[in-house]
């Protein structure tokens, strides 16, 4: 496992010629953390139901009024074809940005299972977890300072959201 040279971990972490750090969220989903630039979350909320809606995904849990504004809820397992079970407890809903640049899903949300930690991540902090194979709403998968993570493909969420909306 080495670090990542020139690839899509290494190209998200360099948004500025010269990168010292990035502030990222650990979120917990389905016994594994999503790392994510700060800037890719807008709020981590309590537990809102959604309205569930028929003939959907099963990783579409339904959709929730959020600041006057209809967001849809995913479970991050399910669209990565990882078995998927309603853990109770400390659930809580992580508001994505809109990434794709379609006004009709400004916002998207990810089920989760408890608080992000902030970490702010140096380029030698992270490498790619070479042994797993990505599911196909991940981007890779990778170890934070020895701990496993996945990269959540946001674009690719957001364009199976399109396709039900």
């Amino acid at each position: 496992m080495g670090q990542l040279e020139g690839n899509k971990v290494n190209s998200m972490l360099q948004t500025q010629p010269v990168v010292t750090q990035i502030a990222t969220l650990l979120i917990p989903v389905g016994g594994k953390q999503l790392v994510l630039p700060n800037v890719n979350v807008a709020e981590i909320i309590p537990y809102v139901d959604p309205v569930a809606e028929e003939d959907v995904p099963t990783w579409y849990l339904g959709a929730f009024n959020w600041r006057n504004t209809l967001v849809p809820l995913v479970s991050f397992e399910a669209i990565n074809d990882e078995p998927f079970a309603s853990r109770g407890g400390n659930r809580r809903i992580a508001i994505l940005n809109n990434v794709i640049g379609d006004p009709t899903l400004p916002f998207c949300g990810i089920l989760t299972e408890g608080l992000p930690r902030l970490m702010r991540l140096l380029p030698d902090e992270i490498s790619e977890d070479a042994e797993v194979i990505t599911g196909p709403a991940e981007l890779a998968r990778v170890l934070v300072n020895g701990e496993r993570a996945s990269i959540p493909n946001v674009m690719y969420i957001q364009h199976q959201i399109l396709k039900l909306l």
